[in-house]
């Protein structure tokens, strides 16, 4: 064995038993959550994301819109009548009453609450936003300055706003129902506004209404949200006027149903919620 061997091995045995070296066990700290609940607004913030790990954020940078927007923060005084009666019954129950796993299992991280509409200003133009969805971790939900238990436009409306932009949540998460975006394929706007064409147009392309238009991703959240705010009657009604518009009602209502949600259930606890709120 010549010299350079040698080195090696009497340099390598050593190596090899420091390193089998036997080690103190690393002690195991559980993380222990602290939290402090200052006032009833924060201890029904912190109700939601102890059931549903979803955390309501009211006070807010603009890291939460684009740069090129503008909203009005929700009035402090607003946020806690808000989380408990739209976010928690509004909003949530609707879907406990069918599945209380499915909102468990679907909520966004974040919700973000904000006074007014997104405006959003361009050197083309600019236009209004109620409402956005990040990826799976955020939405934003807008008009929180107009909380109004007796106007059932607006107790709806949140509730309608939601269910879109978690359909864009679920979107992501699961991807639009099979076959969707083949039924109206090559009738989108395309470059064309979606406001250049009437409501009767989109419906003979088999859009809900004219902004779904815009793209596939569109297309599936007003689908989701003209179902949830309408009767069923109506619902029913309007998918039996063509192909199009009945193929993507079965392609969303069964996406749901797959899920444990009746879309049209759904509708009957929002009315039936609202009802109920508007009375207090």
């Amino acid at each position: 064995m010549n010299k350079i061997s040698q080195f090696i091995i009497a340099v390598g045995f050593p190596v090899l038993f420091f390193g089998c070296e036997k080690e103190d066990a690393i002690p195991y700290n559980p993380y222990i959550e602290n939290i402090v609940l200052e006032n009833a607004t924060d201890s029904s913030v912190y109700s939601i994301y102890k059931d549903y790990q979803t955390k309501i954020i009211y006070d807010w940078d603009r890291k939460y819109i684009s740069s090129n927007a503008t909203a009005a923060p929700p009035r402090y005084e607003l946020v806690k009548p808000y989380v408990d009666n739209i976010v928690r019954k509004m909003i949530i129950a609707p879907y406990d009453r069918q599945n209380p796993n499915f909102l468990r299992e679907n909520m966004p991280i974040e919700i973000v609450l904000m006074g007014s509409s997104i405006n959003y200003a361009s050197e083309e133009g600019g236009f209004s936003s109620t409402g956005g969805a990040v990826s799976l971790s955020r939405i934003l939900i807008t008009g929180v300055n107009s909380y109004d238990l007796k106007n059932r436009s607006f107790t709806k409306g949140q509730a309608v706003l939601f269910a879109h932009e978690l359909a864009h949540i679920l979107d992501k998460k699961y991807g639009r129902p099979i076959g969707f975006d083949q039924i109206s394929a090559g009738k989108y706007a395309g470059g064309a506004s979606v406001g250049s064409f009437s409501l009767q147009e989109a419906r003979n392309r088999g859009f809900w209404r004219n902004y779904g238009m815009s793209n596939q991703i569109e297309d599936f959240g007003t689908w989701v949200e003209g179902i949830v705010g309408t009767k069923k009657s109506e619902v029913l009604s309007l998918v039996a006027q063509n192909q199009y518009l009945g193929a993507k009602y079965r392609a969303v209502y069964n996406y749901f149903l797959e899920k444990g949600i009746d879309l049209h259930v759904l509708n009957e606890n929002i009315e039936r919620i609202g009802d109920q709120l508007s009375e207090l």
